[in-house]
């Protein structure tokens, strides 16, 4: 079978430019070709959603929570899973990742629950890009990102942001927010026909043209 080896160290960014955009999501047109799933209680479902009451910037993020008056996901045993869209990076020679992360779980001297970045390639299974981001300083807006070159060359993947409270208890905190989600880098490119290449290329097949109408019986 084959896998995957993914080593990235996340780290918190001050800026990013790249030539190539291959995902950008800022959530303000509802992120329909995203995808949500999760269960709650063992029961289908997931509190993955589109809302305004955060957003680092424009009104809306996607959201791991009930939503209002509520903002938690203090409900009973519960995980969930945001897909982006498929993407193709078969051109891709680098590839980085950034998105900025708002995140309050339980305050408890260890952590009691899990939020992941994780990837899916092809139909292998989901596998983290780097340990849980709880690590960062809650309740405030980072931003945090991530070299991911090694999936540059693969055809299909996508990435995913996975929260689970591990249990039932414990399940005071807001919950968790994402915004602006980029994965962007350098892209093989065709090169572009010069202007007097295109002429020259224009001449020839005209020429062609007149070659075939005189061999015409």
């Amino acid at each position: 079978m084959r896998t995957i080896a993914i080593m990235a160290a996340v780290i918190l960014l001050a800026g990013t430019a790249s030539a190539t955009v291959f995902l950008h999501e800022d959530f303000e047109s509802g992120a329909t070709d995203w995808e949500a799933y999760g269960a709650i209680n063992g029961e289908p479902g997931s509190l993955w959603h589109i809302e305004d009451h955060r957003a680092y910037a424009g009104t809306y993020s996607a959201a791991y929570n009930t939503g209002g008056p509520d903002y938690g996901y203090d409900v009973g045993f519960n995980w969930g899973l945001a897909a982006s869209p498929w993407l193709d990076l078969s051109d891709a020679t680098s590839v980085e990742l950034d998105f900025y992360s708002w995140l309050d779980t339980d305050d408890c001297p260890l952590p009691l629950d899990i939020s992941l970045v994780m990837i899916q390639a092809d139909a292998l299974p989901w596998v983290p890009l780097f340990p849980d981001i709880q690590a960062f300083e809650q309740s405030q807006w980072n931003h945090l990102g991530a070299d991911l070159s090694m999936l540059a060359g693969m055809g299909h993947v996508r990435v995913g942001f996975y929260f689970d409270s591990i249990g039932p208890l414990f399940n005071s905190g807001e919950g968790w927010y994402l915004d602006n989600v980029r994965l962007s880098g350098e892209a093989c490119q065709s090169p572009v026909p010069e202007p007097s290449t295109l002429l020259l290329l224009g001449s020839g097949l005209l020429g062609l043209g007149a070659v075939v109408r005189r061999r015409r019986p």
